[in-house]
Parts: C-alpha cells; structure tokens; sequence
C-alpha cells in the first residue's frame, strides 16, 4: 500500500521558557502508592545488556479475562506470567530473543510479544499459554499495541535508517498497512475519538538533540503534523488522555512531563520527574498522570556534565501529579522503589500499578504491586 505523506508545518513556541509547575510540591498522603504484593521471579536475570543494565525488564501486559499478568524478561530472554488471583508465577516462557513490546489482543483471546533481536512476534493463548504462531515483525521489534476500534494490531520496528509501524489484521495477522517515520517510533497512543496516532520519536538512547512527537492517520497512513520538543531528547514513555484530548511524555534528556494539547499541539504545561522513564499512565478516575522512573544513569551521563542533585543512590521512583483547572502539573506524590525500576503497568480496574524490578546483585527480578488510591 502506498502511503501519501503530507507533513503539515511545525508548530512554533512549543516548549515554555519556565517550568509550568513548582520542582517541589507538598507531599499529599492520601495519595502515595502503597505496595501490597512483591512477585519474586526466581531464575529470572540476564547479562547487562547495552543499556548499561543487568537483567532488564521491559513492557507488561494484563488480560482481564484471565487475570494474568504477561511479563517481558528482556535479559533472560522469556515471558513471565503471573496469575494475580492465586498471587504466584505460573508459568515461564523461555527461548526468546530479547521481548520487548507486548499486548493483549482479546479478538482471539492472545497475547502478542515482539522481540528485539530477531524481529519475531510470537502470539501464545492467554488461557493454555501455548504458542500459536509466530511471524516476522521487522528488525528492532518493540512496542506492541491493540486497537479496540479497528481491531488491530501495531508493532514498531526499524527499517534501515528510518522506523515502521506495522499494522496487522487482529484476528488473521495480516498485514494491513505499514506507516513510515523519519526514526525508529517509540511508545505510541492511539485516539479512540477519532483516527490519530501520536508515536514518540525521541532518536535514540543516547540522543541530545531535540526529540518530537509524530501525528499520524492511522488509516492511511497520512503524516498530520510534527510537535518539535526543543531542548527535550529521549522522549520514550508516553499517554493519552482521551476526555480532555491531553497528551503526556516525559522526556529523559532532561528528566520531564510534558503536557501537549492535541487540539493546537502546544506544550502547555511540565515539570520536573522521575529519571530514566520508560512507562507512564494516565489515571482518568483522578485525573492524575503516574511516571515509573528507574533513577539517574551514569552510563548515559555526557562528558563534563555535572551528576544532578539528589540522585546519588540512582534509586528509581513511582510519581504521581495531579492536574489543577488551568491545565498545570502538580507532583504530589513520589515513592522511592529500586534501581532500574522503569517499566510497569497502570491497571485501573484493580487500582493497581505493577513495577517491574530488574535483578539486584544476588537477588533475581520481581513485580510489586502498588495500590494507587482512588475507588475501584
């Protein structure tokens, strides 16, 4: 299928001159996370990979129906699956090379894990966790998403210099289309109002030029317009906030949230979080924003740049912000978790945010289970 690209011009006067929103907020008690569960993964570790970390953990995933929750062990190579009524790992899922992205397709009662080293997504039945198919999903495979309204599949990859979302039919696989950007995408968001796509391309792991935000028709294919983030890089983690067409990043390089009105695709809002983020969640019923972020990295610290104030432990942190009626970021919560704490899982139904712990020294990888306050 050939797409037709139509670029609309940047919009200017994105980033604020100042932070919309105080670094420091008072700490609301009845709004820190409590941890109610620790699910140890016994066996599951893995080398330190390019990032500079051992044994990492990327995506997770939640299947209702079942409610099991899908881990991907990057570094063991494996899914972890844990059942969350018996409160235990049933199952563990080994021999893939380096799961990335993953996602529940309800359509045919699955779940779908891309993997980053061969390009393979492997598709397993969420109830008898057996494999049924697995096809080529393109080099780089990642990110993995399910779309309710079209019943569909994406999964991001590399394609040479540039990056591709591939968009599969959700029942037979097929291939519908796929949808060209100038880098690699990252997290992406679909709009369940209208036929959007917004992908994150944040150029790199180690990028120090400015990062943007990709707005694309998901039907066709049709690039809509470029949200340019001067002086932001590494902008990975990403949500949507359909009710209030908001969109929320946080940028690595420096370590931000940031708000985009999708109408205008102006940033009206940041603030100061949590370093190293790989996962955030918008919280409708609160109307808050919660960021997972691994702590600070020295691996990826530049030449001569100075070590930032108050992240000597490099200690990872659960954040939350609220969002007054004038659209600002208020932090009023952070919880202190571990190191390379970065990915995780908002499940809003049980009021629950699942961090994912890489190993620590002699002690294998875990799940915690945090409360976040709000009725179920």
């Amino acid at each position: 299928m050939q797409l037709i690209h139509v670029l609309l011009p940047v919009v200017s006067g994105l980033i604020l001159a100042q932070d919309t929103a105080p670094n420091i907020e008072p700490a609301d008690s009845n709004s820190q996370p409590t941890l109610q569960r620790t699910f140890l993964l016994a066996g599951v570790r893995g080398p330190t990979g390019v990032t500079g970390v051992m044994g990492r953990i990327d995506h997770l995933a939640y299947d209702p129906a079942t409610d099991r929750l899908f881990v991907a062990a990057l570094e063991n190579g494996s899914l972890e699956v844990i059942d969350l009524k018996k409160g235990e790992r049933i199952k563990s899922i080994a021999g893939l090379k380096k799961p990335q992205g993953i996602a529940v397709v309800p359509d045919t009662g699955s779940v779908v894990v891309a993997c980053g080293e061969d390009g393979v997504a492997h598709v397993y039945d969420t109830q008898t966790l057996e494999e049924k198919q697995h096809f080529t999903a393109g080099p780089g495979a990642d990110n993995v998403r399910y779309d309710s309204q079209y019943h569909t599949v994406y999964i991001t990859h590399r394609q040479e210099d540039s990056g591709v979302i591939t968009v599969y039919d959700a029942k037979t696989l097929a291939v519908l289309r796929r949808i060209s950007f100038l880098t690699r995408p990252e997290s992406f968001q679909l709009d369940p109002a209208g036929n959007r796509l917004f992908a994150n391309l944040p150029g790199g792991v180690r990028a120090t030029a400015d990062g943007s935000v990709a707005v694309v028709d998901r039907t066709s294919g049709d690039k809509l317009a470029q949200i340019d983030l001067p002086g932001r890089a590494r902008n990975f983690p990403m949500a949507f906030d359909t009710a209030h067409e908001r969109l929320f990043i946080v940028s690595r390089k420096p370590a931000k949230l940031i708000l985009i009105d999708t109408r205008t695709y102006q940033v009206t809002a940041q603030a100061d979080c949590a370093e190293d983020s790989d996962d955030l969640f918008y919280d409708a019923q609160n109307n808050q924003v919660v960021v997972i972020g691994g702590g600070y990295r020295p691996d990826l610290r530049l030449e001569n740049e100075p070590i930032p104030a108050g992240t000597p432990d490099e200690t990872g942190a659960i954040d939350i912000f609220s969002i007054d009626d004038q659209g600002q970021l208020h932090k009023i919560a952070s919880t202190p978790t571990l190191p390379h704490a970065r990915t995780g899982l908002f499940v809003a139904n049980r009021r629950a945010l699942y961090v994912a712990v890489p190993p620590q020294g002699e002690r294998d990888s875990e799940i915690r289970e945090y409360l976040i306050p709000g009725q179920k």
